[in-house]
């Protein structure tokens, strides 16, 4: 009997897919099985996709079919038909899956007397310190994030603001989706995606997962937050600024100067050893001191009311979380630093950079001005 550690992944969310991905090197577009040897893995996929698993894989991963495992027709699409198959044919022991995994198919290992035990490890914890080329991919996604960035700027920037405040360009409103539109289109240029942009404006801003709809005004805070995956290597970029189409209320300026004060603090802060708690106190601290609070508020959540920033590779939300987790930062994390602050009544301002940990400090990974007020030149 083989005594080997494996663990079972199965791809059907897209941090496991992720993690099939970094593995094995495999592109799943549908749920796969994958379990990982110490210096082996097995694939199982379906027929159909046999042929690209075997160009796409590594040279340590055995592709594997239901066909190939001898499986009977009725038994081929049963994840656990093909665990049992493998652990018959190479006499493996047990197995480990993670917190995550499907209960219905332990439940259905057990019943085939297959030994099964909960790990509470990360599936793959390997992919949260990032190789140098690994730093290159998300480099370039986040150079890309930038690009889309100056567009969004420059459409705000040209539009012309109408009766009632509306911002209008080219004689119709300037909306969300329009930005959103020129947003993508940049993006395309650099074979990246950006399907849940974020171009918020006014009342929009004060919720920091609101996507914004409808048209623009000046004198409000505008969210653009810029998330872009590149289809080719799977990475991604994140990168958030708040603007404000001509002059902004006194108020909304103090917002905005507070939390860009806060990132350049938190950003000056990060480095291999520091606790992500120690940044977001810092943050909460400071926000506290200038007279801007976290609370409840009339039923609502008001203040800053999210972490302060997360890893960011082939998910765009990973670890390590810059917040109340106990997570120390490494030599290698690729992290955003995006504070926030929000108030009903005046508006949404958050910063964002995504930023490589180093020893002594942090790598920028792509530079892009932070201009709050925007006037026609």
């Amino acid at each position: 009997m083989s005594r080997e550690k494996y663990r079972i992944v199965y791809a059907n969310s897209s941090t496991a897919m992720n993690d099939v991905r970094y593995v094995s090197g495999f592109v799943a577009p549908d749920p796969v099985l994958l379990i990982m040897g110490t210096k082996k893995h097995y694939l199982v996929v379906s027929s159909m996709e046999v042929g690209r698993a075997q160009r796409e894989c590594y040279s340590n991963v055995e592709v594997l079919t239901p066909e190939a495992l001898l499986l009977p027709a009725k038994q081929r699409w049963k994840v656990a038909s093909h665990v049992q198959a493998i652990a018959k044919r190479d006499r493996i022991e047990s197995f480990e899956v993670g917190a995550d995994f499907p209960v219905g198919i332990v439940e259905d290992l057990k019943r085939r007397k297959i030994r099964v035990v909960l790990s509470r490890e990360a599936t793959c914890p390997e992919r949260r310190i990032k190789r140098e080329a690994e730093i290159k991919q998300i480099a370039y996604t986040q150079r890309a994030a930038v690009a889309g960035m100056r567009r969004a700027l420059e459409l705000l920037e040209t539009a012309s603001i109408g009766s009632g405040g509306t911002l209008r360009l080219e004689g119709r409103p300037l909306t969300a989706e329009r930005v959103k539109e020129a947003i993508q289109m940049e993006l395309l240029k650099w074979g990246c995606s950006g399907q849940e942009l974020i171009v918020a404006g006014g009342e929009q801003a004060v919720d920091p997962h609101e996507r914004g709809s409808g048209a623009l005004r000046a004198h409000e805070a505008i969210i653009l937050d810029i998330f872009p995956r590149h289809e080719q290597s799977g990475y991604w970029g994140d990168i958030t600024r708040t603007v404000c189409r001509g002059e902004a209320p006194t108020k909304l300026k103090n917002l905005y100067q507070t939390v860009l004060k806060a990132q350049k603090e938190a950003l000056a802060s990060v480095r291999a050893g520091i606790c992500g708690d120690e940044i977001h106190s810092r943050i909460v601290e400071r926000f506290g001191q200038a007279g801007f609070v976290t609370g409840e508020v009339e039923g609502k959540q008001v203040g800053f009311i999210h972490g302060t920033g997360h890893g960011v590779g082939l998910d765009i939300h990973e670890g390590p979380r810059i917040g109340r987790s106990g997570e120390v930062l490494r030599q290698g994390d690729v992290v955003t630093v995006e504070p926030g602050l929000y108030y009903p009544g005046l508006g949404g301002v958050r910063i964002e950079d995504t930023v490589a940990v180093e020893k002594d400090g942090f790598r920028w990974l792509a530079r892009c001005a932070k201009k709050f007020e925007l006037r026609k030149q």
